[in-house]
């Protein structure tokens, strides 16, 4: 069963990361209508202060965010089970070179068991409709949705009371809703 997980918020914790950069970065460099609270568009890049932001700190939001709780022990023993497991990001080449080198690498570092890295992945529904994924893990609404129109079955890596599917914030948890999943599969 081939598994395609989302890196940021779900496999690491960014979010806790970015909101000490916004707060270094908004402190530096005031504009008005901004906050040390994080906006809700930061990960959208069609404003351009937020871009400048990303400019700044994306390698330090890249590889210093640490791993969630029990994500490799989770899925060392998911790949007892013959579960297989990539990586489906946005994270673009263009913004890191050599950014599949860099992410096998801390991953390796980390021990987490990923057998493969898509980078630049914009319609990630798609992609894993194209790319045969069976189930897909992110903590985006909006990416979750899109997999669900391509009948991609999703869980939620994110406890959103606007999403009515599977949906966990620990790996624990992930591990027995996967299991139960493949159960049904069988």
């Amino acid at each position: 069963m081939l598994i395609g997980i989302d890196i940021d918020d779900t496999l690491i914790n960014t979010r806790e990361k970015q909101l000490i950069y916004w707060a270094d970065y908004v402190t530096k460099n005031p504009k008005d209508g901004y906050t040390k609270e994080l906006p809700a568009t930061i990960n959208y890049f069609d404003d351009k202060y937020i871009n400048i932001f990303w400019d700044t700190y994306r390698e330090h939001l890249a590889f210093e965010p640490s791993f969630k709780d029990n994500v490799s022990s989770v899925l060392h023993k998911l790949k007892k089970e013959g579960f297989n497991f990539c990586i489906v990001t946005a994270r673009r080449e263009k913004n890191c070179p050599n950014i599949q080198r860099k992410i096998k690498n801390w991953f390796i570092e980390n021990d987490i068991p990923i057998d493969i890295i898509y980078t630049d992945i914009d319609n990630k529904g798609q992609f894993c409709k194209e790319n045969n994924i069976e189930i897909f893990i992110d903590d985006d609404i909006k990416n979750i949705t899109n997999a669900n129109e391509y009948n991609i079955k999703t869980i939620m890596f994110n406890n959103n009371p606007a999403y009515n599917g599977l949906q966990t914030d620990n790996w624990l948890d992930l591990y027995n809703i996967l299991i139960k999943l493949k159960e049904e599969q069988n």
